[in-house]
């Protein structure tokens, strides 16, 4: 499980490390790394396990059979493919033997970081409960502040006692 935020230092070469706790469980599946695809939502990257991973492209694949209502989609003859699309987009990225990772362009181009451009000081790993995002920290803030607010209105409108000084 990934819980927590962390912000983890990008070094002069580009390199970032993987909160510990989080390499020891990716090792878990026999990778000391992870698949890593860019966000569908935001600028940021979406990474798994690779077990995850593989249980994400599963029901990615049953969804598409279901809706083509045979096979046939795997073959790529009828509908679309999103197992398919996600898996011409994943990488697998593996840390070194310090925990360290250094992301190819076209994952900073994911966190909207230009290819030849100075790398952001800090990325922010943010657990997501089954696979966690990479995020630039400044993204992130903003990011954190709008889930934040969407939540306690949730949470808010469900509300069926007061609290004390709530004023209602």
């Amino acid at each position: 499980m990934f819980l927590s935020t962390y912000l983890m230092k990008v070094d002069g070469k580009g390199r970032v490390s993987v909160p510990a706790a989080w390499r020891a469980h990716l090792s878990q599946d026999g990778f000391d790394g992870f698949i890593g695809f860019p966000s569908l939502t935001h600028a940021a990257i979406d990474a798994r396990g690779k077990g995850g991973f593989g249980q994400l492209m599963a029901k990615l694949r049953s969804d598409s059979e279901a809706r083509a209502g045979t096979l046939e989609t795997e073959l790529f003859v009828e509908g679309d493919n999103d197992a398919a699309y996600l898996s011409s987009v994943a990488i697998d990225v593996s840390f070194d033997g310090e925990g360290r990772l250094s992301l190819p362009p076209t994952m900073w181009s994911s966190l909207g970081v230009g290819g030849g451009g100075e790398k952001p000081g800090q990325l922010a790993f943010v657990g997501r409960n089954s696979y966690f995002q990479i995020w630039t920290a400044a993204a992130w803030a903003a990011q954190a502040e709008r889930e934040r607010e969407r939540f306690m209105a949730r949470i808010a409108s469900r509300r069926v006692v007061p609290l004390p000084g709530d004023g209602r």
